[in-house]
């Protein structure tokens, strides 16, 4: 981390370059060290973007382009190449004359973390291995078992492994190394939204998955045989939820709503503890981040993206404001956002990842500071 990120007030964001795309952006990730940043879109093309010359401004915006942006957001994407995402058919029995290959929106995506290869999920329910620094964006072996398009890719830390969720309600384990299925986790009802690993188990042996009816599941990858702990919706609670996240210490999960609330759970306990709710008229919350100094978190409504205090209610004031408003993003759905090992940078993507809602099509890249 950087100096102070673990133990500061709060953080000072700001946003400096904006990443025009023509489309609804699905997908996001980036190298270890921010060098290469990956997005992915509803036109089937994965974009690379380098990061560190786009945030040292080797290309500006038009006038016409910064009049949508805050006034920091000056720069614009660089992006060094681009490639197709195409479903690749089945070899068939007996060859056939060669068939255009059919595009598919880039519905998830995870790179390597020092972009030697890349996964894609694809509408038809495969998922693409690209390799990235040599022969870039050629497709060397597809993975297949899913049934429906794959909405979640989550690579493990041994980067051996991946975790597949799909709109056919299944998550998968996958053996990199094989191309086969290790273990199926079985037991949603509904698309699967979000996967991530526990914050402080480098093993990856618990995993936090969530679907669009809204349910929470934790499991416990060491048991073959083992029952998730579920956390389903509060009540008066509409059934939904596109993001959760661990806290920093691991021991509370934030789940986003409908509704304009997040709700915080003991992962200890498995109880609910309460609800944060966002100022009438923000909109769902569609992606919720925590940082690392415990005390905050990202929530990302269709309004605005707010730094959460999530502390003991008798640690704020009565009339203090429990959020403050990052700048750059206003009026579509947040499908994705990313910040670095280090805390020191955060990019934020919008669309609606196949389901509902409007977008900026736009990527911004942030700077993030502590401040004591």
């Amino acid at each position: 981390l950087q100096p102070f990120a673990a133990d500061c007030k709060t953080y000072d964001i700001v946003p400096y370059v904006a990443a025009i795309h023509a489309c609804q952006i699905y997908a996001l990730d980036a190298t270890r060290n921010m060098r290469w940043v990956f997005t992915g879109g509803d036109d089937g093309f994965v974009r690379k973007y380098d990061f560190f010359a786009s945030m040292g401004g080797k290309t500006l915006l038009t006038q016409n382009q910064k009049h949508t942006q805050v006034e920091s957001v000056q720069k614009a994407g660089v992006i060094p190449s681009y490639w197709e995402n195409e479903e690749q058919p089945l070899p068939p029995a007996t060859p056939k004359p060669v068939q255009e290959l059919k595009m598919s929106p880039v519905y998830s995506l995870a790179v390597q973390s020092e972009a030697i290869w890349l996964l894609t999920g694809m509408e038809s329910g495969a998922i693409n291995l690209f390799t990235v620094r040599h022969e870039e964006g050629k497709c060397h072996h597809v993975l297949r078992q899913h049934k429906a398009p794959v909405s979640v890719l989550k690579i493990t830390q041994d980067e051996t492994g991946c975790v597949s969720g799909s709109w056919d309600k299944t998550v998968l384990h996958w053996d990199l190394n094989t191309g086969q299925v290790v273990r199926e986790f079985s037991g949603h009802s509904s698309q699967i939204s979000s996967i991530s690993f526990h914050m402080l188990t480098h093993s990856n042996d618990v995993l936090l998955t969530t679907s669009i009816d809204g349910n929470c599941f934790v499991w416990d990858k060491r048991a073959m045989n083992s029952i998730p702990r579920k956390m389903p919706p509060p009540e008066r609670t509409p059934p939904w939820c596109l993001s959760a996240c661990w806290s920093a210490d691991g021991n509370k999960i934030y789940c986003a709503r409908r509704n304009g609330t997040v709700d915080e759970w003991d992962f200890v306990s498995g109880k609910f503890i309460r609800s944060f709710k966002m100022p009438s008229g923000s909109g769902p919350v569609s992606y919720v981040s925590s940082m690392p100094n415990g005390k905050h978190i990202i929530c990302a409504s269709t309004d605005n993206i707010r730094l959460w205090n999530v502390m003991d209610d008798h640690e704020l004031s009565k009339s203090a404001v429990p959020f403050l408003i990052v700048p750059g993003h206003h009026g579509g759905t947040i499908s994705q956002i990313l910040i670095d090992h280090d805390c020191r940078y955060m990019i934020t993507t919008s669309g609606n990842r196949g389901w509902e809602g409007s977008s900026t099509e736009t990527a911004l890249f942030y700077e993030i500071l502590p401040v004591i």
